[in-house]
């Protein structure tokens, strides 16, 4: 079929309709009836002759008509003779629409705290790519240290992002950030169109990529490389990454998957492949709160890396800060020398013994003195140092018991032996004129508030009520409840019934962290019991770190030493944990269990400003026999004792306390904090919300929100993500009836350590990934070539129409009926037959 290229012009010129045709489409003029091959010398001979037969036949009319009018009818009858032979070829339109569907580029960037690393380069090879990828020569690469993410940064934005636009004429791009989660970056402007490929001095806008910045606390390359497949017209997938797979998804997986669709994974390696040579300090920690003159222990772990038997020096470190300018002063305080195993890997875990001498707050760092060829010596010592707090004053304690049982008696050798501690002794049970026990002795039980508010910390064992009344009762919640002291309680099976539903002392229960319910009925239930069976500690292993239950710096090694302690024979009947409290024991039995909540046995919680500590069970003397010379039976008493002081030694203990779930946290943590604010007359703080600061050292301080905890008078909590490494120090500032009172917490937040382990590229790895998906690896300095590899995929469609005839209009009718109706009046004009 023969085939003319038309246009709407000529169309419109026909009278034909051409607004159903889209301006951008193709026009083809066609003939439905012509015929082919030699039938067409067969239609032409035909017109042909019909033309020369009529001007034949007009020629031969009547001789009086001239000629030139035989001429014009003559052309008159063979115009309309064409036209009918137009309409019998049946001429028409039809068009054809092109269009094209550009396929999906992902380009993954790794933004991950690995990609924070600025490597040495000790690799020629290595050193030599990044010296091509940026510019600089291999001697400034070393010395300036590019973090891996700069050099991404640059590679992307280079030769007027010529890697960008590049990958961009071969299909639109998405682009995503990864780490632990993956997160779409959204471009501006609008990527380019693959199709417009433009003309040759047509200016192109850049694309607005922000700049990789790295935040991640892992690395899940796995889950990177699904959300990339995760768009169906996916062609291929970029990465820039060091490699190092630290997430929870798997890779094969992942790897299948991409093979399966036929999206090939094209890997761009960054940083040193060489395993580094390298010394860090991992960690470093202690108790928040110390005492003054009092031995305190501070911890480090010790990464090594490519070391081999080799000897280190490793420095305690006092940081005093001069707060009259920016300069500090740094102090040694002990040096320890130590071998790495064989094997060079792996860590230590170094401990520093420190006795203060100075109260207030104490900055310490641990550092590893310089050692040749290291490959980041940055990272010998924290990032940030670890603030303590020193404690000047004795803790004074009133310990009042009804009886001298054996943990009566266990409990005031132990404090009596502590310098820090000290003691003041009521035993009922003791005859009279018999001198109580205690390094200050006392004569009679405390009770006005001149006496009792002289003591920090209250503990009472199983007391006899027969000796105290409501007065004392009351005298006691206040001592607690506004003046921060702290109280514990003691169960026991001979008195403690008795007093917790006494008339004159069942109030103490309101100052308790745990609902008792109905005690003389569940007391009643157990009359039968006879306690011969030892029930294993039910330790809340969420709660393990907390400072009462902490035997290591390591939870999970706390919590096996607590699994071998002595069990429970007796327990009181507590029926649950008041909110907010914090449960660190229950009891193991089952049948104890009320409302599928286990029987509470050891609890913390708060009451006004003060902290308060129930033991719902006897029996805490057994644990001497752990440990040398009973060290866990006096690390929990103590670590419990300094517990309740420190709620009174706070600053601003009066008016409220912050507490965070835990002391120290890895970037991408979630921090929890818990604030109990007071108004200047105690009252709960009557507030939706109250403001607080966040300081890190070398930061800006930054502002947060706490929120008021409905149904709780007086109690806010907080959240923030734990993003920068270094001591934290949580603030708010209440005012007072003379001057403002500042309230705060300090917490360490820590590089996560799956980042920091294997940190080098693992380029073998990454090209095995590469080719098993029909990619390809390339060094950092080959992104021209990787725009070449990625296929072009981009796929044209071709939509056809319909013919639309051309003579069925009204110009092919009234042409032809001009035509005719011409040439009949001029035959009769010139009077022809």
């Amino acid at each position: 079929m023969f085939l003319a290229q038309a246009n709407a012009t000529w169309l419109r010129y026909l009278g034909f309709d051409s607004s159903s045709i889209p301006e951008d489409a193709e026009v083809e003029l066609s003939f439905a009836n012509l015929p082919q091959s030699w039938g067409v010398f067969v239609l032409i001979a035909v017109a042909l002759g019909l033309i020369l037969l009529t001007v034949r036949t007009y020629r031969r009319e009547n001789p009086s008509c001239p000629m030139w009018a035989k001429h014009l009818i003559s052309i008159f009858r063979i115009l309309a003779l064409l036209i009918l032979l137009l309409v019998y070829l049946d001429p028409s339109v039809s068009y054809t629409k092109s269009r094209s569907q550009s396929p999906v580029i992902a380009l993954a960037r790794d933004a991950s705290d690995s990609m924070n690393i600025a490597d040495a380069y000790p690799d020629d090879a290595s050193a030599k790519a990044a010296s091509v990828a940026t510019g600089l020569s291999t001697a400034e690469i070393r010395r300036e240290k590019l973090k891996r993410a700069d050099l991404v940064n640059q590679v992307l934005q280079q030769d007027e992002q010529a890697f960008l636009r590049g990958l961009e004429k071969k299909g639109r791009l998405r682009v995503l950030d990864f780490s632990d989660r993956v997160l779409q970056i959204d471009l501006a402007p609008d990527p380019i169109d693959p199709a417009d490929e433009g003309s040759a001095g047509e200016e192109i806008e850049l694309i607005q990529l922000p700049p990789l910045v790295p935040s991640g606390s892992g690395t899940d390359l796995a889950r990177a490389i699904q959300e990339g497949l995760s768009e169906k017209l996916t062609s291929a997938v970029v990465l820039f990454t060091d490699g190092q797979h630290n997430g929870a998804s798997d890779m094969e997986q992942a790897a299948s998957l991409a093979k399966k669709r036929g999206v090939p994974l094209f890997i761009v390696g960054v940083g040193d492949p060489t395993r580094p040579r390298n010394l860090s300090i991992q960690q470093i920690y202690a108790d928040p709160q110390v005492w003054k003159s009092d031995p305190f222990e501070l911890q480090a772990v010790l990464r090594a890396q490519g070391f081999d038997g080799e000897e280190v020096k490793v420095e305690l470190v006092e940081i005093k800060e001069d707060p009259d300018s920016e300069d500090s002063q740094e102090i040694v305080l002990d040096t320890l020398e130590l071998t790495i195993p064989e094997g060079g890997d792996g860590q230590q875990r170094l401990a520093f013994t420190h006795v203060p001498e100075e109260p207030g707050m104490r900055s310490y760092t641990v550092r590893i003195a310089p050692v040749p060829d290291e490959s980041n010596p940055d990272d010998n010592q924290p990032a940030a140092p670890l603030r303590v707090k020193v404690l000047d004053d004795n803790a004074r304690i009133l310990l009042i018991s009804g009886s001298a049982n054996w943990e009566y008696r266990a409990l005031t050798r132990l404090f009596m032996r502590e310098k820090m501690l000290n003691l003041s002794c009521w035993l009922q049970s003791l005859d009279q004129g018999r001198e109580q026990q205690g390094n200050t002795p006392i004569s009679v039980l405390p009770d006005t508030k001149e006496a009792l508010f002289e003591y920090d910390v209250v503990i009472m064992i199983d007391p006899d009520p027969a000796e105290f009344d409501a007065a004392w009762v009351s005298l006691l919640s206040e001592f607690v409840r506004e003046h921060s002291g702290g109280f514990l309680f003691m169960t026991g099976p001979i008195n403690s019934g008795k007093f917790i539903m006494g008339d004159a002392t069942g109030k103490i229960q309101e100052i308790l962290p745990v609902s008792l319910g109905d005690v003389a009925a569940l007391q009643a239930d157990s009359l039968g019991s006879t306690y011969e069976t030892q029930w294993p500690l039910g330790v809340v292993a969420s709660n393990v770190d907390r400072p009462i239950m902490r035997f290591f710096p390591d939870a999970a090694e706390s919590l096996m030493q607590w699994k071998k302690m002595p069990g429970v024979f007796w327990s009181f009947p507590a029926s649950k944990p008041k909110p907010a409290s914090r449960v660190l024991i229950e009891h193991s039995n089952p049948n104890l269990t009320r409302d599928q909540i286990p029987r509470p046995l050891l609890v913390t919680g708060q009451y006004g400003s003060g902290r308060t500590t129930y033991i719902g069970f006897d029996g805490t003397w057994r644990w001497r026999v752990k440990g040398y010379d009973g060290e866990f039976f006096k690390r929990f008493w103590i670590q419990t004792t300094r517990y309740l002081v420190e709620g009174r030694a706070l600053a601003g203990k009066r008016r409220g306390v912050i507490e965070s779930d835990r002391f120290r946290y890895q970037v991408g943590d979630r921090i929890r904090l818990n604030a109990q604010l007071r108004e200047p007359n105690f009252d709960p703080l009557d507030e939706e919300e109250i403001k607080g600061l966040v300081t890190v050292p070398g930061s800006e301080p930054a502002e947060l929100t706490f929120t008021k905890i409905p149904n709780q008078a007086g109690k806010f909590e907080a959240s923030i993500p734990a993003s920068i490494p270094g001591n934290h120090t949580v603030s708010i500032e209440l005012p007072g009836a003379d001057s403002e009172v500042a309230i705060d917490a300090d917490f360490t937040v820590m590089l996560p350590i799956r980042e920091t382990q294997e940190s080098w590229l693992d380029k073998p790895g990454l090209v095995e990934l590469a080719q098993s998906t029909g990619g390809k690896y390339f060094d950092i300095d080959q992104t021209a070539s990787l725009v070449a590899a990625v296929p072009s995929r981009i796929r044209r469609y071709e939509t056809q129409s319909e013919p639309m005839p051309l003579w069925d209009n009204r110009s092919v009718l009234i042409a032809l009926a001009v035509l005719l109706t011409l040439e009949w009046a001029a035959r009769k004009k010139f009077k022809l037959l």
